[in-house]
């Protein structure tokens, strides 16, 4: 009898922990602070395809950001970026790529962006926090999740 109580509680302390994570995941939008990159949709793009249209320096980093020309084209005119386009912040340090910050339009909406940190050689830098990316450049929901999009719309003028 009392072996079959242990069992009932640690069933029943398991069960408990398990709706306490879950809140926990809830309250904190499904991440847990110091979540780190995993694969996701983002692709990395044929990157020699898309254009240049500024550059940003940052401290040591000289951050070169690139899109399509159809992203840029519709930008100009006031459109939202097309489903699939890629945005590209290539992060030059010593005048060499030290990563590549992607982030890709996945659905229809302002906000269906998703994010993705790559190495030099074009695998997943799984160091970065990409949630906190998602949370950034939320702020810039009303300039298409983008911060130079007043260079991006002025690219070619």
């Amino acid at each position: 009898m009392r072996e079959k109580l242990v069992q009932i509680a640690i069933a029943i302390a398991g069960a408990a922990l398990v709706v306490l994570l879950a809140s926990v995941m809830l309250l904190m939008d499904g991440e847990f602070p110091g979540a780190r990159a995993e694969a996701n949709a983002v692709t990395f793009p044929p990157i020699e395809e898309l254009e240049h249209y500024t550059t940003v320096e940052r401290g040591v980093s000289a951050e070169h950001m690139m899109t399509s020309p159809e992203a840029l084209a519709a930008l100009k005119a006031g459109s939202p970026v097309p489903v699939g386009t890629h945005m590209v912040l290539v992060d030059y340090r010593n005048g060499k790529v030290f990563r590549y910050f992607v982030s890709q339009k996945v659905g229809e909406g302002a906000d269906e962006w998703a994010f993705q940190w790559f190495h030099p050689d074009r695998s997943i830098k799984a160091d970065e926090n990409t949630a906190r990316c998602y949370s950034c450049h939320r702020s810039r929901q009303d300039s298409q999740f983008m911060f130079t999009l007043p260079e991006a719309q002025a690219f070619g003028s």
